[in-house]
């Protein structure tokens, strides 16, 4: 079938496709600086009464004048075209540019059994074993704190009180891949990761290739599992590791830095575990932001910007209140009530995650905060409809955020044990 490329909404009069070829990968050159580049496909280019039915496929971040990207390919596919949006800060519509790249809600695992906070079950593991191999919407969790995907669309969840880390595969089925789903310190030898008890897991981290990192709190310890399932602890803190949750490593496993209370510490291979700064209250999570750390404090309500060489620390966002956030103001004078979760998109700004108030948020480049979706205790809905939800109530306690290379976003719901994923793909043209 003739494949012809058509511009979409042009970023500037010399928006175009530079290339494509057989393997269905496109390349566009002239696009937006700060934007969204769409690949939309259609089976024939005038249907009933001359209509186009044009197909959102893929979206990508655009981050500078070039890109390529890549969708899936059928033989209905006739042609193509690209779409792109601005989502700078001086664009009066890149808030909205940016919430329509985004579609649908959906759970990726989680039954919601685990409840509401009630302090007796924070310590309640809820893992069967009839759910190993099952469709990880059919399995309990048990206070999950952390989620994260590689590049091969698998989904690893810390899930803390069952004392394990666990893998959705791009099937939707779950499966232990470290841990023995009961509390204990399992070697640091390269041990079958199944194998090698683990104390309260709180935090991770992982590689694109599939390689994960696990703050294994209890023990105070950061372990690794390779991809051939075998567990090896990387480091021990001899201090040990007091609530920790953040936790960011290198590729090359040359520096790692990870959060235990109200410190944040740094590990190297030849300086070992050191605080690079103690001021917090409480941490939540951390990212790295170009030289920087960006660290979240959920008991001081607020969001802090780190450097790495001196540790010094400056407020980003948050006045320390206990307030719900108020839509389209400064996230500096705002409260965000145990803010947990932080994550930075490739076009700038930050997403933010809230315990209390289960607000998921996004503050763009100028400091200005925009509530996302909203939420309260142990709400859990949304499934199956487009994700935007300033109003209605989508989410219960959340834990984290993240996201994986195609631009989905990962959220963890801790109380009542869900993982959802927000698609990174637009609904309409």
């Amino acid at each position: 079938m003739l494949i012809i490329p058509l511009l979409g909404q042009a970023a500037g009069t010399n928006f175009q496709i530079t290339d494509f070829n057989c393997r269905s990968q496109i390349s566009w050159t002239n696009a937006f600086p700060s934007g969204v580049c769409t690949v939309e496909t259609a089976a024939r280019l005038s249907g009933t009464n001359g209509y186009t039915a044009w197909i959102p496929q893929q979206n990508y971040f655009t981050t500078n004048s070039a890109g390529e990207g890549g969708f899936s390919f059928t033989s209905s596919i006739g042609f193509f075209r690209l779409l792109a949006v601005d989502i700078s800060s001086d664009t009066p519509l890149a808030f909205t540019n940016l919430v329509q790249s985004y579609g649908f809600l959906h759970t990726i695992a989680g039954n919601g059994d685990a409840g509401y906070s009630d302090p007796g079950k924070d310590v309640t593991n809820y893992w069967q074993p009839n759910y190993e191999g099952g469709y990880a919407t059919n399995a309990a969790l048990s206070r999950p704190h952390f989620a994260m995907e590689d590049d091969f669309s698998n989904v690893f969840i810390v899930d803390k009180d069952s004392d394990s880390v666990l893998k959705v595969t791009p099937d939707g089925r779950i499966h232990t891949v470290a841990g023995t789903h009961a509390i204990g310190n399992g070697p640091d030898a390269s041990t079958i990761a199944t194998n090698v008890a683990m104390n309260t897991p709180n935090g991770l981290w992982v590689r694109g290739d599939g390689t994960v990192y696990v703050l294994d709190t209890g023990n105070g310890k950061v372990r690794r599992l390779d991809t051939n399932g075998m567990l090896t602890t990387l480091f021990t803190d001899s201090k040990g590791i007091s609530g920790g949750r953040g936790l960011w490593v290198k590729s090359d496993e040359s520096l790692v830095y990870y959060a235990s209370n109200s410190h944040l510490r740094q590990w190297t291979p030849t300086g070992g575990s050191v605080n690079l700064n103690s001021q917090f209250n409480d941490l939540g999570n951390i990212i790295i932001s170009g030289t920087n750390i960006v660290a979240t404090d959920r008991s001081d309500n607020t969001v802090w910007l780190v450097t790495t060489n001196t540790g010094t620390r400056t407020l980003l966002f948050g006045n320390g209140g206990e307030n719900l956030v108020v839509d389209g103001s400064l996230a500096a004078t705002n409260s965000l009530y145990g803010v947990r979760g932080v994550w930075q998109p490739p076009i700038g700004g930050y997403f933010l995650a809230t315990d209390y108030g289960a607000q998921f948020l996004y503050v763009d480049v100028t400091g200005v905060v925009h509530i996302l979706v909203n939420g309260q205790n142990d709400d859990h809905a949304g499934d199956g409809q487009w994700f935007y939800s300033p109003t209605n109530n989508f989410f219960g306690q959340l834990r984290s955020v993240s996201m994986d290379n195609q631009g989905n976003l990962i959220i963890v719901e801790n109380d009542t044990g869900y993982v959802r994923r927000i698609d990174f793909q637009r609904l309409t043209p």
